[in-house]
C-alpha cells in the first residue's frame, strides 16, 4: 500500500482544520475539576514561587516532577480556557501527529528496506482510541512519548548524548522513561553512565534556580511523599477503569457488589500484595537480565524493536496506577507487532489481534452495552490484551532469535 503524498497532506490539513474546530470546543468547555485545571494552576503557582503539591491528597493533585510544573508554567500565561485550547491543540494533536511520523522515521531506519504503511496504518487505527482518550481528557502523555521516541531515534543513529538528553527529558516529565535510560545504561555499560548522570543536571537545576533553591529541594520533598512514597508501598488504584496487573490481581480479589461481580481468588490483603510484588520484582528482573545477556555475552550494544516494545510494555502492566490514556505507545508496540505479524505471514493471529486491538477501542455503554462494559472494565480488558500482545512479542523474538541461530549453523 503507498499513498499518494499530496492526498496525504491534503488529508492532514483537513484534518487539523476540523481538530482545530475540536480543540476550540473542548478548550472552551474545560472543566476546573479536571486535571488540565490542575497542570494550568500548577504551572502559575510554580512561577509565583507557592507549592506545587499537595502531600497526603488521595486524588487530584499534581503528580510530575518539578520540570513538568516549570513546562506547565508556559501555559499559565494564558487565561484557563484559551489555555486550556492551546494545549489541547498544539499539544494533544499536534503531537499525536508528531509521534506517528516519529514511528515511522523509527521504523524506516530499523527497516530500511521494508514498506511500513501497513503496520503504521493498522497501528494508527487500533491505538486511536488511547488518543482520543488522551486528547478529550487533557492528559499529559503526548510530550512524554514524543521525547521518548525521539530518545530512540537518536539511540538507533548512535547519537548517544541526543538520545540520553531526551530519555530524561521524558523521565523529568514524567518517571516512566527512566526505564530506558537504566536499560541504555546496561546496554551501552560503565562506560557511558557519567554521561548519563550528567544529562540530569539541568532538569533538577534549572527548576530549582526558577523557584530559588529552598523551594527547589523542597519541591522534590513534596513530591516524593505526593506521589513516590504511596506508590513505592504497593498502592493501587481500586477505580473500575484502573489498568495493569496489581489492578487486575486487585479487582478479581475483591469483585464488585455494586456491579454483580463477585471475588474470584479470595487472598489476604498481605497475600495479594505479596503475589503483585513477585510479579513486579521477576518482570524487572527477567528484562534486566536479558538485556544484561545480550550485552556481554552476545555483545550487542543494540536494541531491536522488540526490546523497545517490552520497555514501553512495563509501565502499562506493573505499576499500580495504569489509566488508558497511557497507552499511547502502543502506536509504535502495534507497528511492530503488524509488522512482524505479516512479514512472518501468521494471518491467522493478525486478524485475532487486530480483532482484540478493535475492542479496546470500543469499550464504552454505547456501543456494548452497560453489563458488558462493567465486565470489560472490572477484568481490566486492556490489560488482558496488552498481556497477550507481551506473548506475541516476547514469541516473535524467540522465534527470529532460533532462526538466526539455525541459520548460524
Amino acid at each position: 500500500m503507498r499513498f499518494n503524498k499530496n492526498y496525504l497532506i491534503f488529508i492532514v490539513i483537513a484534518v487539523s482544520v476540523a481538530f482545530a474546530f475540536i480543540s476550540y470546543n473542548r478548550g472552551m468547555k474545560a472543566d476546573v475539576n479536571g486535571d488540565y485545571f490542575i497542570y494550568w494552576q500548577t504551572g502559575g503557582h510554580f512561577l509565583s514561587g507557592q507549592k506545587i503539591y499537595t502531600p497526603g491528597l488521595v486524588d487530584g493533585g499534581f503528580t510530575y516532577p518539578p520540570f513538568a510544573a516549570l513546562f506547565f508554567s508556559l501555559f499559565s500565561f494564558f487565561p484557563f480556557h484559551i489555555s486550556a485550547f492551546l494545549f489541547t491543540y498544539v499539544i494533544n494533536y499536534g503531537l499525536w501527529l508528531a509521534s506517528f511520523i516519529l514511528v515511522h522515521k523509527i521504523f524506516k531506519q530499523l527497516y530500511p528496506n521494508q514498506n511500513m504503511n501497513w503496520p503504521l496504518g493498522l497501528a494508527l487505527l487500533f491505538s486511536i482510541g488511547f488518543y482520543w482518550h488522551n486528547f478529550i481528557w487533557m492528559n499529559a502523555n503526548m510530550p512524554v512519548l514524543c521525547l521518548t521516541l525521539l530518545g530512540i531515534w537518536y539511540y538507533q543513529r548512535k547519537q548517544f548524548g541526543l538520545s540520553y538528553l531526551f530519555f530524561m527529558a521524558g523521565t523529568f516529565f514524567k518517571i516512566t522513561p527512566v526505564l530506558f535510560l537504566i536499560f541504555a545504561a546496561i546496554k551501552r555499560g560503565p562506560k557511558d553512565w557519567p554521561k548519563i548522570i550528567l544529562t540530569a543536571l539541568p532538569f533538577i537545576i534549572i527548576p530549582a534556580i526558577l523557584r530559588g533553591f529552598p523551594t527547589g529541594i523542597n519541591d522534590w520533598k513534596d513530591y516524593y511523599e505526593a506521589f513516590v512514597a504511596p506508590f513505592s508501598k504497593g498502592k493501587i488504584d481500586e477505580n473500575i477503569i484502573s489498568l495493569g496487573v496489581p489492578a487486575l490481581l486487585n479487582k478479581i480479589n475483591t469483585g464488585n457488589a455494586e456491579v454483580g461481580i463477585a471475588p474470584v481468588l479470595h487472598l489476604t490483603a498481605r497475600t495479594l500484595k505479596l503475589a503483585i510484588l513477585a510479579f513486579q520484582v521477576v518482570s524487572i528482573l527477567a528484562i534486566t537480565l536479558k538485556f544484561a545477556y545480550d550485552r556481554y555475552i552476545k555483545k550487542s550494544e543494540d536494541f531491536s524493536a522488540a526490546d523497545f516494545c517490552l520497555i514501553f510494555m512495563v509501565p502499562l502492566l506493573l505499576p499500580g496506577r495504569v489509566w488508558a490514556h497511557h497507552h499511547v505507545c502502543t502506536s509504535f508496540v502495534f507497528t511492530y507487532v503488524f509488522f512482524a505479524l505479516l512479514k512472518e505471514k501468521r494471518t491467522t493471529l493478525l486478524v485475532f489481534t487486530c480483532i482484540l486491538c478493535l475492542l479496546t477501542n470500543l469499550i464504552t455503554k454505547d456501543v456494548i452495552g452497560q453489563t458488558m462494559t462493567n465486565y470489560l472494565k472490572h477484568y481490566s480488558f486492556i490489560t488482558l490484551v496488552m498481556l497477550f500482545v507481551t506473548g506475541i512479542i516476547i514469541a516473535l523474538n524467540l522465534g527470529t532469535t532460533k532462526h538466526a541461530k539455525t541459520a548460524g549453523e
